[in-house]
């Protein structure tokens, strides 16, 4: 890549923006090049750069905080070369997924990164993408399956161990008693990835998951569950929520209650995330980078692109963080990269 003086290639001109297409695929074979400025056509400052005249394309499986961070890391990893950028959004819907993403590959584009609604759905794009020798990376890998011979690579965040961590920090710093859960959207393969790990870890210890359903990675969603499920389990002792986006509103739900007594436990994280972490509304984060993920997946595409293949699995770092630990944590692995927000905002 080129030093940070480098002029960069990746002007807001190139970017397809995301919000525009809420709800539903691209309209057909030209929206892509209707709704962007000639995405696989970088500004002519970049003509002789790494990937100039070529398009690296994101399909984000939402439109939230994490989905732009995801999209920060891709344009991160961008920075410096001459490729041009697109990307859409699905709305946490494998149908509307599977449609945007067989356009964007009939758009004659080069690469192309996911953050999939559905592990299925992304796995059928996965092989289409291949027969087009269309090299495609994932940022929110399930695991090991079959589908991975037609992926350039992932980033790989064992959720299994994430679980486990979870688990093991309820252990040491909460009470036992009824646990309720607000998973992510089960088909990702993410969600129930942390449900092995969580039970594996809390078995037999007197942690009992009373309440498990998902929040569609929505604020309003997750915030309904939990107030449901606190009039039926008053005694609740934890809540663990999949994401920062839904354990926004499940810590504003607890300030309002004045409940001080439930360890609530995110994961990952966002700007508003880390305004209640260390407050007794927000006690701990299992805590990984949104956007270390956009930058490996984006990596895995230039790695085939460029003739210098990387591991198929880059490594996600993880690990439990509370209000004392956060910005250590923060300083060694960004969650965000903002300098690139103007260009990745949904």
């Amino acid at each position: 890549m080129s030093p940070p003086s480098a002029p960069s290639a990746l002007g807001r001109r190139n970017f397809l923006r995301l919000a525009g297409l809420v709800g539903g695929g691209l309209a057909g074979a030209g929206a892509l090049a209707a709704c962007s400025s000639a995405p696989s056509q970088p500004p002519p400052t970049a003509a002789g750069a790494v990937g100039a005249g070529k398009t690296i394309a994101i399909s984000l499986n939402g439109n939230n905080a994490y989905s732009g961070y995801v999209a920060e890391g891709v344009l991160k990893e961008l920075d410096g070369t001459g490729y041009g950028f697109a990307g859409v959004q699905n709305n946490f819907d494998s149908s509307v997924e599977l449609g945007n993403v067989q356009n964007l590959l009939s758009q004659g584009i080069a690469g192309l990164v996911v953050l999939p609604a559905d592990a299925g759905t992304i796995a059928k794009a996965a092989q289409l993408a291949k027969q087009q020798n269309i090299a495609m990376g994932n940022a929110l890998w399930p695991g090991p399956s079959a589908a991975d011979q037609d992926f350039a690579g992932v980033a790989a965040l064992d959720s299994v161990a994430g679980g486990r961590m979870i688990g093991d920090w309820l252990k040491a710093n909460s009470t036992p008693g009824p646990v309720v859960v607000v998973q992510g959207i089960l088909g990702q393969g993410f969600s129930e990835r942390i449900d092995q790990g969580l039970d594996a870890s809390l078995a037999g210890s007197g942690f009992q998951v009373v309440v498990r359903e998902q929040g569609f990675f929505e604020r309003e969603k997750a915030t309904t569950i939990v107030e449901s499920a606190l009039q039926a389990h008053p005694d609740a002792r934890a809540i663990v929520s999949y994401s920062a986006s839904m354990s926004n509103g499940i810590a504003a739900l607890l300030k309002a209650k004045n409940l001080t007594n439930i360890a609530h436990v995110s994961s990952d994280g966002d700007d508003e995330m880390f305004t209640w972490l260390g407050t007794p509304y927000l006690r701990a984060c299992r805590y990984y980078s949104a956007g270390q993920t956009g930058v490996l997946a984006a990596k895995a595409v230039r790695g085939v692109l460029e003739g210098h293949p990387e591991p198929f699995q880059g490594a996600v770092a993880q690990q439990v963080i509370t209000g004392d630990t956060a910005k250590a944590a923060i300083a060694a692995n960004p969650y965000r990269y903002a300098q690139y927000a103007a260009k990745a905002r949904i």
